[in-house]
């Protein structure tokens, strides 16, 4: 009896190793997208000092370690971006495509860049797929009130910071205040 629960054990040990080597698989080309993300953004941002870090050398390979970037310790993936007070995006347009890669996004600051708007057709309603996504800083840009749409379908935040956009409150008596 003893000899056939180590070998039941054994079996379901194999089973659990089998399942995480695989899930180990499945995500590479996962950390494979989000890294090349990574770099779309940095040339986006087009921040030579601030994100001088990401992807430069064979010791910078690991985006985990990269400055203003958290991952999940577990899985590896993305979790947190802190992309506030990033030169070479004022008066710019984001891409929020850009985004769409980090699948475990909890938190997103994007403050103090002087962001105007989005690029045509990208704007954070396609934020939306980001089902992890709770906190989300915009404060102290250029945006206005046409983003509140885009915002409103982001059913998973549970903290937006706009403070110091160009909002406008409206009146229906006698129009804007």
């Amino acid at each position: 009896m003893h000899s056939l629960l180590i070998l039941m054990d054994s079996k379901w040990l194999y089973v659990v190793l089998t399942l995480f080597l695989l899930e180990g698989m499945w995500c590479q080309g996962c950390l494979e997208q989000e890294r090349i993300a990574l770099l779309q953004l940095k040339s986006f941002l087009n921040d030579p000092r601030g994100l001088k870090n990401w992807g430069r050398g064979k010791e910078n390979s690991d985006y985990c370690r990269w400055e203003r970037v958290e991952c999940n310790p577990s899985s590896g993936r993305v979790i947190k971006l802190h992309l506030d007070y990033v030169d070479g995006w004022y008066n710019s347009y984001l891409n929020a495509s850009l985004f769409l890669p980090f699948e475990e996004l909890k938190s997103l600051s994007l403050a103090a860049n002087g962001i105007n708007g989005f690029i045509e057709n990208e704007d954070f309603h396609r934020l939306s797929k980001l089902s992890n996504l709770e906190f989300l800083d915009l404060s102290s840009n250029d945006f206005n009130n046409k983003i509140l749409l885009s915002l409103s379908e982001l059913s998973s935040l549970k903290s937006l910071n706009l403070a110091g956009n160009y909002f406008q409150v409206s009146n229906h008596t006698n129009g804007t205040i």
